[in-house]
């Protein structure tokens, strides 16, 4: 192979939820098939020791079984969705990988789904041009995506702005960063459409892949679940559970951050 790609996410634990991200990497195989595509978690052990992402490697094991193949120049592409807290461990996991004997390699890395104010205004597009058909003049969108700090948390707020702008029902909401905390979030939202006295919300979550937190903490039957709260307020819910891997329109924003990664390494 002449080159690698390693695909850099999160991931899930939860049934299903890897299956778009799985089909995603197949895709770029067969459009890139010079590259050896592979994918990575970027995290290490969560959830009271469990491993996330099942029994994918990380992302510094992955690049090293690319070395021993002999392959030399790689793209790491984020499939993050802001660059947080944890695409920025991923540089630095890189930078130490550099360090220790990977000195051999040359890497490029994509650029996550939001990366520029460009990105932001594609992906707003992209989110209401999405939806499936069906949603009534006066029905709400509420989008959830996983709380960021700075700077991954100013691009929230762009999106969050021109979502407005293009749909004066939609909202979006960032989850709290730790478990079993207020969500001011949600809290404001459901205020919102209450006051504007919408009846009808759908759902969606704006994560990579839509495992526990789009199908619990967002669409989840529990009262304080993001449908629960809406509909304790007398807003009724229609969920609509695709992570962002899956749609068209997102994955090609992360082609594109992609091709420029690839460029750089020709």
């Amino acid at each position: 192979m002449a080159c690698g790609i390693v695909l850099a996410a999160h991931g899930s634990r939860h049934p299903g939820a890897m299956a778009g991200l799985a089909a995603f990497g197949e895709r770029l195989g067969r459009e890139h098939p010079e590259c050896l595509v592979a994918i990575a978690r970027t995290v290490g052990r969560k959830h009271g020791g469990t491993e996330v992402f099942g029994g994918t490697r990380r992302v510094p094991e992955v690049l090293a079984a690319m070395a021993a193949q002999g392959i030399k120049r790689v793209a790491v592409q984020s499939l993050h969705v802001v660059p947080g807290e944890e695409y920025h461990e991923m540089l630095a996991g890189l930078r130490r990988f550099l360090e220790n004997g990977g000195r051999c390699m040359t890497f490029s890395v994509g650029a996550p789904l939001l990366a520029s104010l460009a990105d932001v205004d594609r992906v707003a597009g992209a989110v209401l041009a999405g939806l499936p058909p069906g949603r009534g003049p006066n029905e709400g969108l509420v989008v959830m995506g996983h709380g960021a700090p700075p700077p991954g948390a100013g691009f929230y707020e762009a999106l969050r702005e021109k979502l407005l702008r293009l749909d004066p029902l939609a909202r979006f909401g960032a989850m709290p960063r730790e478990r079993g905390v207020p969500c001011p979030d949600l809290e404001a939202i459901v205020a919102d459409l209450t006051a504007r006295n919408v009846r009808t919300a759908w759902l969606l979550p704006f994560l990579t892949v839509a495992g526990a937190h789009a199908c619990c903490d967002l669409a989840g039957d529990a009262p304080a679940s993001w449908r629960g709260r809406l509909e304790a307020a007398g807003i009724a819910c229609r969920p609509h559970l695709a992570g962002l891997v899956e749609q068209p329109a997102m994955t090609a924003v992360w082609r594109d951050h992609l091709a420029t990664a690839l460029a750089r390494l020709a």
